[in-house]
């Protein structure tokens, strides 16, 4: 019998990966993130911009996560207060004379958007080549997020997008269609769907068909606009899986509802409500729900084998176009071990 290897993929693909939200990092405060292996250092300056480092200072190792301060646009070491500006550059030494011109601090490419704090992983350190997009909130509420922590890789959770078969059978959804195929230009994936399924609304179930917009940018960051337009509601979601280890994924969602002016279409109950309270009931439904879907693929991607080529079926979806197109955000002379916790046989 063959032997199937569990997710033999490079555990850390290149691409962007969220690391914070931006409210986790007030200015002149530090925190450490697990990241590809490794504890990253997160800081924001007095002014409020924004680094993420290595978080052991050059000079003789001391840890800047323990102990470390902000001061002005830098970062003090609690060691021997060896200070390090956004760009690694050592400003002071704790004794007043000049530092060494050997001394730097290894930084990360950042970026924020969407009041999230985003890394560049790329495992030759080459500058990022995209960027993922801002939103326009204006007309949202609040996005409301949850986190997991278990053994997976983004490659496997991204790859839901284009699953059309599972929509079905795991997640209950009824008349799926393709609206439009999956379409990929560089580090961007798009792909429309239809589905219908019973949901419960303010206390009322019924049968409601939505549309997904998908946006898929890296393995690390997708991006899912809803138009339920019986109810007259719309919503946004967030898929950002963040490998920690090798193996071990931090998957964070997130759901935001459009602002309506009229309930109506869900229930005229609503408009007696405080608009605030009103999108506040309909925020926990959907924040509700996001997260029961979610967590049906959960004992499927800590469990499941890698396949590849897997043996596919009409009905499957674009799994083989999304697997090629994944190839990308690894290095074809890459020199990172598979993750291959398990073996079948």
């Amino acid at each position: 019998m063959a032997s199937y290897k569990r997710i033999p993929l490079k555990p850390f693909p290149n691409g962007w990966y969220v690391l914070a939200h931006s409210n986790e990092l007030e200015k002149g405060q530090i925190i450490t993130k697990r990241f590809a292996g490794k504890d990253v250092l997160l800081f924001r300056t007095e002014s409020g911009k924004l680094a993420i480092t290595e978080p052991y200072c050059p000079h003789m190792g001391g840890h800047f996560g323990y102990g470390g301060k902000v001061e002005g646009e830098s970062i003090k070491c609690p060691f021997h207060h060896f200070c390090f500006d956004t760009k690694g550059d050592c400003t002071a030494t704790g004794y007043g004379t000049k530092p060494s011109s050997k001394l730097k601090l290894p930084t990360y490419f950042s970026d924020e958007k969407n009041e999230l704090i985003l890394i560049w992983f790329d495992e030759k350190n080459n500058a990022p080549t995209w960027f993922v997009p801002q939103e326009d909130w204006s007309e949202w509420t609040e996005v409301r997020f949850a986190e997991f922590d278990f053994n997976s890789h983004p490659q496997e959770t991204s790859e839901n997008s284009v699953d059309v078969g599972h929509f079905g059978i795991v997640h209950g959804y009824t008349g799926v269609e393709t609206l439009h195929e999956m379409e990929a230009h560089d580090h961007y994936l798009y792909a429309k769907y239809a589905m219908k399924r019973v949901a419960d609304f303010v206390g009322k179930k019924r049968t409601i068909r939505t549309e997904f917009n998908v946006h898929v940018h890296g393995l690390g960051y997708s991006f899912v606009n809803t138009d339920i337009a019986e109810l007259g509601m719309q919503t946004r979601h967030f898929v950002l899986p963040t490998p920690t280890d090798k193996g071990k994924l931090k998957l964070r969602i997130g759901v935001s509802i459009k602002k309506m002016e009229k309930f109506n279409k869900i229930t005229p109950l609503l408009n007696l409500l405080p608009k605030k309270l009103a999108h506040k009931l309909l925020l926990d439904g959907a924040y509700k729900g996001y997260c029961h879907d979610v967590s049906m693929d959960f004992k499927i991607w800590e469990n499941k084998i890698y396949i590849d080529p897997p043996i596919l079926a009409k009905g499957d979806g674009p799994v083989t176009q999304y697997r090629m197109w994944a190839q990308q955000f690894y290095y074809d002379d890459s020199m990172q071990p598979n993750y291959v916790p398990q073996e079948i046989a």
